[in-house]
């Protein structure tokens, strides 16, 4: 009959080996929630970038549109835009106070489209006929 004083030290080591596979099975679970929280904080970026590019597109437009009467305000707000937000609807126009104003809109850049999200991001500034 062997002892454990016949084992060789590095299997004295290990133990019974009982919990062996504990940390993979830990990792397999905690996994997922860490892909998942990557994701989302990604996706959370994307979309605050997204809404400051439209908004300095939109601010680029207006500035235009306060000097020159709306001419190249729209080309203008559409030039400021990264390629990646190109698709993005820009319309101009006169507000309520005689100036003008400059919206651009697109909908959220999700990195995984399967979600099924249908939302638009907006930015709309105003200024004054100057």
């Amino acid at each position: 009959m062997s002892t454990s004083s016949d084992r060789p030290a590095r299997w004295r080591a290990r133990g019974s080996g009982a919990d062996r596979g504990g940390p993979m099975l830990e990792f397999a679970v905690v996994f997922p929630i860490l892909l998942v929280v990557v994701v989302v904080a990604l996706e959370a970026f994307f979309a605050f970038v997204a809404v400051e590019r439209l908004e300095s597109a939109a601010r680029a437009g207006a500035r235009v549109a306060g000097t020159q009467q709306l001419e190249g305000a729209e080309s203008t707000a559409r030039g400021a835009l990264p390629v990646w937000l190109e698709e993005a609807t820009v319309t101009s126009g006169t507000n309520e106070t005689e100036g003008f104003y400059v919206e651009v809109s697109h909908p959220l850049p999700i990195v995984f489209s399967s979600a099924g999200f249908d939302l638009s991001l907006t930015r709309r500034v105003d200024m004054p006929n100057v």
